[in-house]
Parts: C-alpha cells; sequence; structure tokens
C-alpha cells in the first residue's frame, strides 16, 4: 500500500517539477539581483515601524473629515468652473489695479 501511494504520488509531482524547474532557472538571478536590495530595505524598515505607530492614530483622525469632505467637494466642483472664466476676468483688473496704486504712490 505504501509503495502505491509513493507512486501515486511520485506520478503527480513530477510533472510539476518539470514546470518548476524552468521557473526555478529565472528566479535565481533575480534572488541575486533582490539580496543585496534587501540588505538596504531592512534599516529603513526599521526607521519606518515607528513612524507607522505615529501615523496610525492621524489616519483613524483623518478617515471621518474624508467622510465630511468627499460632498463639499461634489458641492464645490461645479462652482469651480462658474469662477474659472470670472478669474481670468478680474485677473487683468488685479493688474490695473496694482499699476493704478504705484503710480499713486509715487506722485
Amino acid at each position: 500500500m505504501f509503495f502505491y501511494l509513493e507512486v501515486s504520488l511520485n506520478s503527480k509531482v513530477e510533472p510539476l517539477n518539470s514546470e518548476v524547474a524552468p521557473l526555478n532557472s529565472e528566479v535565481e538571478p533575480l534572488n541575486s539581483e533582490v539580496e543585496p536590495l534587501n540588505s538596504e530595505v531592512a534599516p529603513l524598515n526599521s526607521e519606518v515601524a515607528p513612524l507607522n505607530s505615529e501615523v496610525a492614530p492621524l489616519n483613524s483622525e483623518i478617515a471621518p473629515l474624508n467622510s465630511e469632505i468627499a460632498p463639499l467637494n461634489s458641492e464645490v466642483a461645479p462652482l469651480n468652473s462658474e469662477v474659472a472664466p470670472l478669474n481670468s476676468e478680474v485677473a487683468p483688473l488685479n493688474l490695473e489695479l496694482q499699476d493704478q496704486k504705484f503710480k499713486t504712490r509715487n506722485f
């Protein structure tokens, strides 16, 4: 019984091994590129960990504010499209006003 089970498993494993072998040959060179990067990343992770613990409570404060802001953004968007053309009208008037202020100061 044990021999049959082993043979049965081998017949299933061997085709998988033939699929995995070419993948391993692709992965091994990538591992040699990744390993030096891991040694660079490890110290950065130790710097980031304490910052994450500071950020987490801030995120929990920000989340409810975002849910308040989202509907306001949808109200503001159409107003922005109304304001944009007005800004282009006002800009030259502002320049003219600054010019007038400059002229009156210099007299």
